[in-house]
């Protein structure tokens, strides 16, 4: 049974074809031609048409200003007529008017649509019927650009001065917006920046909470300014403090003095930093006069900056604290094997001996030295050096040249700089002249000895000869 009637659907189908296909064809030429006789009507959309405000100047001339609200200034525009006519038309055939002569108690404005093709064959159908307004007094002020920075230079520099072009901006606008200003800031990026910077910046407009204020209906005179940005290399210095004055008798300063921060991070121009290798302060705050015991200032070093430094730390406010350590004077005997004394720059012509040690086994010269506890107890007899220097006698004696005789000298010893000795010790330098006979016979002696030496080295040759013969 359904093999049957899928035959009659196959028949059916089948049976003059053609006739059947030129059928339909007729049809759709029938139904083209009648459309584009009767030209019916349709319907075109076109989004996001502008609003054209006109006879603003009504406004404005009172002093008010204006903002459109609820972003009625674009409308949606469904534009209907016969497809002749629509066909053609474009958004660019479209205007959107808004006349402030026709301004509303409500503050709203009508919005007329129409083309510039064949309006009153035309149908417009608006999104949106009026301009919402919001109509203020408009007043004006001036504020102070507050320039910035943001980012952090290349490591090893810093941010140094900042300069503007201008100072002031004039602005004005809706008195709403206008109260909320708090302040205009020009922010300049300095991020991974190691030379000056001279750049063009916008101009932003900030509340009391730092939040930014953007609006089209606040007018500046200006929109950016030009900043220019110092960046300055840095250096570490260390800080050389000297004390003045003298503890009470009985007193001397510590062989350790506290510094805190011992150095400081410098900035300034490269070739300035290079002839910088420290900073020596020299402050009447740390006057020692009469102390007896250790001794704190805090001393401010920002005026010992050398010119075109500046601290590179803005936070930094050059306070230094320094601790002066004041100890009680101890002394110590010391016994200084003779063996470490000697004469120095002895005349070559001249025999030069120390008196006091010519004896077969000289004692040891004793010496009394001073400083603090530590220092005194740091030196070691064995490897104190004590030196009466010829030369400096001559000038003490006032001579012009030695002669025999024997001379009182000063010795100096190489002690520490913070040890001191109790009192000056002196040597008595016995200067001789030389024994040219002796001197002779003994070369005379040498040259006896080397001679037989020879002899000797000959004769045992020849019997070495004969004996291989």
């Amino acid at each position: 049974m359904k093999n049957n009637w899928f035959r009659v659907l196959v028949g059916f189908v089948t049976n003059n074809l053609g006739l059947k296909i030129l059928a339909v064809m007729i049809s759709c030429i029938l139904w083209f031609v009648v459309n584009n006789i009767t030209d019916p009507l349709e319907d075109k959309p076109f989004n996001n048409i502008p609003v054209e405000i006109i006879n603003s100047d009504l406004i404005t001339n009172e002093g008010k200003v204006y903002e459109v609200l609820d972003g009625t200034n674009f409308v949606n525009v469904r534009l209907r007529g016969k497809r002749s006519i629509i066909r053609d038309i474009t958004r660019d055939d479209l205007r959107a008017v808004a006349d402030m002569a026709e301004l509303t108690f409500m503050n709203t404005v009508r919005i007329e649509v129409s083309s510039n093709r064949n309006n009153s064959d035309l149908e417009f159908k608006c999104s949106t019927e009026n301009l919402k307004l919001s109509i203020e007094n408009m007043i004006s002020f001036e504020r102070r650009i507050k320039v910035s920075t943001t980012g952090t230079p290349e490591e090893g520099y810093i941010i140094g001065d900042v300069s503007q072009s201008q100072n002031v901006v004039r602005l004005s606008g809706p008195e709403s917006l206008m109260s909320q200003i708090d302040h205009v800031e020009a922010v300049a990026n300095t991020n991974g920046y190691s030379s000056d910077i001279n750049t063009s910046v916008d101009l932003k407009l900030y509340n009391k909470e730092d939040k930014e204020i953007r609006s089209g209906s606040i007018k500046m005179n200006i929109s950016t300014i030009t900043v220019g940005v110092t960046i300055l290399p840095t250096k570490e210095v260390p800080l050389n403090f000297t004390v003045s004055g003298e503890p009470e008798q009985g007193y001397v300063v510590g062989t350790n003095m506290k510094i805190n921060p011992m150095r400081v991070l410098l900035a300034g121009r490269k070739t300035t930093l290079d002839a910088i290798n420290g900073l020596a302060i020299t402050d009447t705050a740390l006057n020692l006069e009469d102390k007896t015991e250790d001794f704190t200032a805090v001393i401010n070093i920002r005026k010992y900056l050398p010119t075109g430094t500046r601290f590179a730390d803005a936070n930094f406010d050059g306070n230094i604290s320094v601790t002066v350590g004041i100890e009680p004077l101890v002394t110590r005997d010391l016994e200084i094997p003779s063996r470490n004394f000697a004469a120095g720059n002895a005349p070559e012509n001249f025999d030069v001996t120390l008196h006091e040690f010519e004896a077969d086994e000289p004692r040891p010269f004793k010496i009394r030295i001073s400083g603090t506890k530590a220092a005194v107890d740091a030196v070691n007899p064995d490897t104190v050096i004590g030196v009466v220097d010829m030369n400096a006698m001559l000038k003490e004696l006032n001579l012009e040249e030695w002669a025999v005789g024997g001379y009182s000298g000063t010795i100096t010893f190489n002690l520490p700089d913070n040890v001191e000795l109790a009192e000056k010790y002196k040597l008595t330098v016995v200067v001789q002249e030389k024994e040219e006979n002796q001197d002779n016979q003994e070369n005379q002696e040498n040259q006896h000895n080397q001679d037989n030496q020879e002899n000797q080295e000959n004769q045992d040759n020849q019997e070495s000869e004969q004996a291989n013969q």
